[in-house]
């Protein structure tokens, strides 16, 4: 019976805390600050889009699911284009920005996308799974959280990210 009660202990810890105590943010929770590369070079920080509705989201090009994902998240990014609205596509691949830069040319993306290496970003937000999105509020409280891919350009996701736009 102890050993029992010690194993679900010890699974609601790493449940809260994610791998090797690293929290786990959820709906509700202040989005981590963060400062990346653009592909291109251009350094951005979360804070940069304080007052606008941020779609964080974390991928690869080497992610099945993630590569089936991202037209989706480009038809969101032109929908809102102009609004107050920003995506930021957090990659984590190894290659840097010439593997990216190559994706992004043969699937026509002009979404922005940061690069970070090493996933330490995406280790902050406790994403150990791809692909990952948070949707964040003007003072960038994660309000929608989503596990694994999603069809983002759907009517009902478009409505839903359109009505936070549309909050002031």
């Amino acid at each position: 019976m102890v050993i029992v009660a010690a194993g679900l202990l010890l699974f609601f810890f790493l449940a809260k805390e994610g791998p090797r105590g690293a929290k786990i943010i959820r709906e509700g929770d202040q989005a981590p600050e963060f400062r990346l590369s653009t592909v291109d070079g251009k350094q951005i920080s979360l804070s940069d889009f304080r007052g606008k509705i941020v779609m964080v989201h974390f991928w690869a090009t080497w992610c099945p699911p993630c590569v089936e994902e991202i037209p989706t998240l480009e038809r969101v990014y032109r929908s809102f284009l102009g609004k107050d609205f920003e995506l930021l596509a957090v990659n984590v691949d190894e290659g840097g920005a010439e593997a990216v830069t190559s994706f992004m040319q043969r699937n026509r993306l002009t979404l922005p996308v940061l690069l970070n290496p090493g996933g330490s970003v995406a280790k902050s937000y406790g994403t150990f799974k791809l692909p990952e999105t948070y949707i964040l509020d003007r003072n960038g409280i994660v309000r929608y959280k989503v596990i694994g891919p999603a069809n983002w350009s759907v009517p009902e996701n478009l409505k839903a990210i359109g009505n936070m736009i549309d909050q002031q």
